[in-house]
């Protein structure tokens, strides 16, 4: 992976804002930096090498250097695309896939971008036509944000590229902000800042002398009925998982896998080491056992026959981890699971510099139990409303408070929480923190939360079940899954790819009826029972673990003297659009044991530390 930024700006080129642009991303690519600039227009690449490690700089150009490309990310059919392109007569001059975007461009303009398979952001400067065009892989897995600007456009892989120019406005979003609050991260196409936004996946945006143009240019085409069989599915399943894997086994330097020992990272660790070639895999364990799961990548592995690399972290290298991360945020986020990835990052960065992982299989195959949930929703909407109210209120009173990992009572309380919302925002509380009537007393003048949901295109089945992970997939798997993947591994300059989220593999998953992979209230049957035979009998059948930690526990314990500073008169109270007495009461109930509000609490802890660094 690598770091991109730049600008198309009406003025003369300001080089040395794109070199601090650019220096910004060097945690992106620690190998290289290379630089384009002509009249209005900069392009700023910092380089993580994978392929072709002598000849890969970039910015790279066509023969005749009228198209210029920044690019990050990786093509995984650059090959079979290199040889058309080669038949065609367009000559290379290196092994990288980066080339082949100038040469599709010159083949066939904008029009390229849907033969496109990999992870990808890149920008592509026409010189002829002064134009940039900006593009991002169809499921986002690489950022790429910008900017319109007074006199045209700033972009870069990371706010904090943008932060770097001298024309970029800090204006907060409030409603960004508000949609944070409620779902833990900023949802796209909104940032936190006013004047910056994220281009959405499968997105184009073309900047040129007639303005800028922003459209879609990927679209799923999923069917409505699988047009094959139960059986034949499994198979089709087992033939687009390896098929994948295999694809993204390309590197030039050496790759390992992230082994939880679940169902998702061991399918894929199965893969590679079907695939051929020696596999080295990687996990990483904690003290807390609720929270612990190395023992299952232990066996994972062991049965594989991966060459396994585990390390034990102890409760205090997990809490160093916390300040170092949140410092290297430009734009909040609180998912806790950040820090472990980050470690696990760290790790396996000391072997490898690029490791597959098995994220997009809970979205794609309804492995999470709010699924069942949304499947069983219309009994609880049959009861009379005072009853389900009544029964929420009794269930939170008699029920005890826990801070151990995704206890009953836990899971009751936030089913409570969006129990009475209609969709999409019933899901976002069941996974988020701040509810309406909370954010209401909060920042009682902001107005509703902004969750800008109208891109996403409509489902392709009608039912709860595959409504709910269509919405995950353009949502929470987008700005927090894949969002804290990039973050983390990037931070450790290592390279991560998912191969899960293939484009055949997610139209296969969403063409299958909801009840092919929810059986009962287990998910993920159909993509369990294709890869049955290559673990022992009920491996992949054991409960779903989250990857966090002690968020609950720390707040009364090691993250108190933080908490209770961000808290203060001295940070919270100098924030002029939040009312302080809603968050020291939950604060105050906390500590008290009389709730849990690990969520909330976290949520508005990781916006304030933020906050206190943009603002001094």
């Amino acid at each position: 992976m690598c770091g991109i930024a730049g600008f198309a700006l009406n003025r003369p080129a300001d080089r040395e804002a794109l070199v601090a642009m650019t220096a910004s991303l060097v945690h992106r690519g620690p190998d290289g930096e290379g630089f384009f600039v002509e009249e209005g227009v900069g392009l700023g690449h910092r380089r993580l090498a994978i392929l072709d490690l002598a000849g890969g700089a970039q910015p790279m150009a066509n023969e005749s250097g009228s198209v210029v490309v920044v690019f990050n990310g990786e093509i995984y059919n650059f090959q079979s695309l290199r040889a058309e392109l080669q038949a065609k007569g367009h000559r290379f001059a290196t092994r990288s896939d980066t080339e082949v975007l100038v040469h599709l461009y010159e083949e066939e303009g904008e029009a390229f971008l849907p033969r496109l398979n990999g992870i990808f952001a890149f920008a592509l400067y026409d010189r002829e036509r002064r134009s940039l065009l900006l593009a991002r892989d169809p499921l986002g897995v690489k950022p790429l944000y910008y900017a319109e600007v007074p006199g045209g456009l700033l972009f870069g892989s990371e706010l904090k590229a943008l932060r770097a120019h001298p024309d970029f406005p800090t204006d907060l979003d409030l409603g960004a902000l508000k949609a944070y609050l409620t779902c833990e991260y900023v949802p796209a196409p909104l940032s936190i800042y006013r004047s910056a936004r994220k281009l959405l996946p499968g997105h184009a945006l073309l900047a040129g002398p007639e303005g800028i143009r922003l459209r879609p240019y990927w679209h799923w085409a999923i069917p409505q009925t699988p047009g094959f069989s139960r059986d034949e599915a499994e198979e089709r399943l087992r033939d687009e998982v390896r098929r994948s894997v295999k694809g993204q086994l390309i590197s030039d330097v050496p790759l390992g896998v992230f082994l939880s020992g679940g169902v998702d990272s061991s399918i894929v660790a199965a893969c590679m080491v079907e695939a051929g070639g020696r596999v080295e895999s990687f996990s990483i364990g904690f003290e807390d056992p609720s929270f612990d799961e190395s023992a299952y990548a232990r066996t994972a592995a062991r049965h594989l026959g991966c060459v396994h690399y585990e390390h034990l972290f102890s409760e205090g290298e997990l809490l160093a981890e916390v300040p170092r991360v949140l410092g290297l945020l430009d734009e909040p986020f609180a998912d806790p699971s950040l820090f472990p990835t980050a470690l696990l990052s760290r790790f396996a960065r000391q072997r490898v510099t690029v490791a597959l992982g098995g994220d997009g299989g809970d979205e794609l195959f309804a492995g999470y139990p709010t699924y069942w949930v949304h499947h069983r929703f219309g009994l609880y909407r049959s009861l009379p409303g005072w009853a389900r109210r009544a029964g929420l209120a009794a269930a939170d009173r008699l029920l005890p408070i826990s801070q151990a990992n995704l206890t009953l009572p836990y899971k009751l309380r936030k089913f409570r929480d969006g129990a009475e919302y209609p969709m999409p925002l019933r899901h976002h509380l069941w996974l988020g923190s701040w509810t309406p009537e909370r954010l209401a007393r909060l920042i009682p003048d902001g107005g509703a939360a902004l969750l800008p949901e109208e891109w996403i295109p409509p489902s392709p089945k009608g039912d709860p079940v595959t409504s709910a992970q269509w919405l995950d997939l353009h949502t929470y798997l987008l700005e927090d899954i894949l969002a804290k993947v990039d973050r983390a591994s990037m931070m450790a300059s290592l390279e991560a790819r998912v191969p899960l989220l293939d484009p055949e593999v997610v139209r296969l998953a969403f063409s299958m009826p909801w009840d092919w992979k929810l059986h009962g209230r287990a998910g993920k049957a159909v993509f369990k029972e294709a890869f049955a035979g290559r673990f022992p009998k009920g491996f992949l059948d054991r409960p779903k673990k989250g990857f966090g930690i002690p968020i609950a526990r720390w707040l009364t314990g090691p993250l108190r003297p933080m908490a209770e500073e961000l808290l203060s008169d001295e940070v919270l109270g100098r924030v002029p659009f939040l009312k302080p007495d809603e968050p020291r009461r939950l604060w105050r109930e906390h500590l008290a044991r009389k709730a849990d509000h690990r969520k909330p609490l976290w949520t508005l802890l990781c916006f304030l530390d933020w906050w206190r660094r943009e603002n001094g």
